[in-house]
Parts: structure tokens; C-alpha cells; sequence
């Protein structure tokens, strides 16, 4: 029995799956997004679901085009910078708060990109946010992610990789909350794109190891009883 023969028998014993496969929210596919110089909430932009790329989002976040301004008759800075496409992610909307921004799945958020917005050179905005795994209302980890500052003070800022990686080695992930740090006292808001998850890795359950032991006892008896008749075949 050779390496190959082996490799395949513990491939079959233990239920070796592919990769799982990466989900990327980019905000570019939505059914009804706004004017790219216009912004609405994410339910309307994905035409009334509040479902996306197999995540259920809140319904306080907005969508935004890259060509958005608050103040158009100046005019004024870019609403902020999209790291890929002509639309992005913003916490603002709900009417009521900025913060505590929920979504909802199983699958594991490897990893996103967040910015700031224009309002951080005028004394207000985010310079940071808090992503939290949770599991129901309980929080598993939690990451900080420092927004990267502006080279323009009244500009948004290009968008950072936020690394959540490591919520893969947690179990029982129900949904996300991401929070930010307020600078000043207006609207407090984080900008962010390409929301990238993958399914949950599947522990195997006892059985599948209590299988994994016999299938290697098996091939230890083969290759004792393969080398001992070979012995015995020599002349």
C-alpha cells in the first residue's frame, strides 16, 4: 500500500472537505442601489430585503455611491471612499444611533475594509471601530480597528483592512455588532466595503474520530502483513 493509497483511505475516513467558499459582500450588485451620487438605506438598495449576499443586515445601515456629497452646493468632500466598485457601507440612517450596527449569520467574517468619512476633519466622524462575534447577545471576541486618518483633514480617508481571521477558531457565531469611537458630537460615522465571509468550519463529531482510529489501525495491520509477506517471498 503506497503513500497516494494511504493519503486517499484517511481522505475518505475523515471526510476531508474543500475550501469552504468566500462570500464578498460589495455592495455593487444590489437590485435597486442609488444614483452613485446619492445614498439610501441597504434594505431599499437590495429591493426591500433586508437579506445580502446570505446575510441579513441592519436596517439602519446605508448605502452610498462614490459620488455622494452632503453639502452639493458648495460643493463639499466626498461622503467617503469605496475600496472597490462605486458603492460603500455607512452606519448612518437608523434615525436614532450610529452605533451597535447588527448583522446577522453563521458563517465566519474573515475580514473588512473601513474608513473614515469627511466629518472627521471638521471635529467629528469615527476613528475607530469595534467588531464583535456574537453569539445571541453574548459577545465571543471582539476586534478594534484604528481608521486610517485622511492625508486632507476634511476629506475622507482611504480604507483599511480590518482582520477578523481569527474568528474562525470560535464556535456557535450568530451575528456581528460593530461599534465605533464618536469624535465630536455630530454624526459619528464609519464608512466600509467588501465584507468577506466564509461558512463555519464543521467540528467532526466522535464518531468520525472513533472511524479515523480504526481506519489507521487497518492500515498499520496492511503494511505490517504487506512487509512480512514480502520478507517471506525473498528466496
Amino acid at each position: 500500500m503506497n503513500i497516494v493509497t494511504t493519503a486517499l483511505a484517511l481522505a475518505c475516513l475523515i471526510g476531508i472537505q474543500s475550501p469552504a467558499h468566500a462570500v464578498t459582500a460589495t455592495f455593487d450588485d444590489l437590485t435597486t442601489p442609488p444614483a452613485t451620487d446619492s445614498a439610501t438605506g441597504l434594505f431599499f438598495a437590495n429591493a426591500d430585503n433586508a437579506v445580502y449576499a446570505g446575510v441579513t443586515w441592519e436596517s439602519g445601515l446605508t448605502v452610498v455611491g462614490d459620488g455622494y456629497r452632503v453639502d452639493t452646493a458648495t460643493p463639499g468632500p466626498l461622503f467617503g471612499i469605496p475600496h472597490s466598485g462605486r458603492y460603500f457601507l455607512t452606519n448612518q440612517g437608523n434615525g436614532v444611533t450610529n452605533d451597535g450596527m447588527l448583522i446577522s449569520t453563521d458563517m465566519v467574517l474573515t475580514g473588512a475594509w473601513f474608513g473614515r468619512n469627511e466629518y472627521y476633519g471638521f471635529g467629528a466622524g469615527a476613528d475607530q471601530v469595534t467588531i464583535h462575534a456574537l453569539l445571541g447577545s453574548t459577545v465571543l471576541a471582539s476586534i478594534n480597528f484604528a481608521l486610517p486618518a485622511p492625508t486632507v483633514a476634511g476629506q475622507p480617508g482611504v480604507m483599511g483592512f480590518a482582520d477578523t481571521g481569527s474568528f474562525a477558531l470560535l464556535s456557535g457565531i450568530t451575528g456581528y455588532r460593530i461599534d465605533r469611537r464618536e469624535l465630536g458630537q455630530l454624526a459619528g460615522n464609519w464608512v466600509a466595503d467588501d465584507f468577506t465571509f466564509v461558512a463555519a468550519a464543521q467540528v467532526p463529531e466522535p464518531q468520525t474520530y472513533a472511524l479515523l482510529l480504526a481506519g489507521l489501525c487497518v492500515l498499520a495491520w496492511a503494511r505490517r502483513a504487506h512487509a512480512h509477506w514480502r520478507c517471506g517471498a525473498k528466496p
